[in-house]
């Protein structure tokens, strides 16, 4: 694609569609513009291919849609109308649901199997009620009370561990600075007898 301004003038002059005053202008500018020149070639070439292609004849008749031909099916016809129906549409849902009412209605009920209670079990009196709560809150205080023993048991362990190491980094500390002090005792004891020998 040139970004010449004859281009449009280029493309009126390979379609025969200019007076002849501007195909002189045209021709001239033809022989200095490669773009143009090259463009002029192509179009050439294009109208040309399209002469050699043999002519079609037209159709004789046209098939249109309400021809018979595209008729749907009888049943196509039906399915397209009760789709489009609100009404039927409607209707067909509140018969599927009145069927499905009908036949779930129509299914047995299972039968609960029911234990009966003995005659012999009395309901408990307070003082069984009571026995039971004091029992249950002995047990709940026992499994507490076990819990923190071994929560306690564990900390206990931990914070011994702990102080021990922590022993043990005090003393290497200790170690650390006996030693330099050991350096430094040392370090001043040779220093002394050079300042007396000044004097």
């Amino acid at each position: 694609m040139t970004t010449c301004e004859m281009f449009e003038t280029v493309r009126d002059y390979a379609f025969g569609e200019i007076s002849a005053a501007e195909r002189a202008g045209v021709e001239r500018h033809l022989t200095g513009c490669r773009d143009c020149s090259a463009e002029l070639e192509g179009l050439r070439m294009t109208v040309a291919s399209l002469r050699a292609l043999p002519d079609q004849e037209i159709p004789q008749r046209i098939a249109f849609v309400s021809d018979k031909v595209f008729e749907p099916s009888p049943l196509a016809r039906f399915f397209a109308g009760f789709w489009n129906s609100t009404a039927r549409l409607g209707f067909a849902s509140a018969a599927l649901v009145a069927v499905a009412a009908i036949a779930i209605s129509q299914r047995p009920l299972p039968v609960a199997q029911v234990t009966p209670v003995p005659a012999a079990a009395a309901p408990a009196s307070n003082s069984d009620i009571d026995a039971a709560v004091a029992k249950a809150v002995a047990r709940v205080r026992a499994e507490d009370n076990a819990a923190f023993q071994t929560t306690l048991a564990s900390l206990e362990e931990q914070h011994k561990k702990e102080h021990q190491a922590l022993l043990v980094a005090v003393q290497e500390n200790l170690d650390v600075m006996q030693k330099r002090m050991g350096a430094y005792t040392s370090l001043a004891s040779l220093e002394t007898p050079r300042e007396n020998v000044g004097q």
